[in-house]
């Protein structure tokens, strides 16, 4: 979770500064911003990507929209609200 949230921080921080993509050089002075309690998520987040444990492709899930929509499904696994289906049929006819 902290690793989220430090990213979160990030991209919060990114949105505010740019509407555009985000040059090295504004990379540094936005880690420069970074709030104390941030920094070690996004490092976290960074290395993972530049070991290619994170695939630069697949970054998106850690914007705030998807990690919303990610703690949302995990909720409502939580709490039981889900439907199995035996066959596709099924799952299509209660669409």
């Amino acid at each position: 979770m902290l690793a989220t949230r430090g990213l979160l921080s990030a991209l919060g921080l990114v949105r505010r500064h740019y509407d555009e993509d985000v040059t090295r050089t504004e990379l540094h002075e936005l880690v420069d911003e970074l709030p104390d309690q941030a920094v070690e998520g996004a490092a976290l987040v960074l290395t993972r990507l530049v070991r290619g444990e994170i695939e630069p492709d697949q970054a998106w899930v850690w914007t705030p929209e998807w990690q919303d929509q990610l703690r949302s499904s995990l909720a409502d696994l939580t709490a039981g609200r889900t439907k199995r289906f035996s066959n596709d049929e099924d799952f299509l006819t209660s669409l």
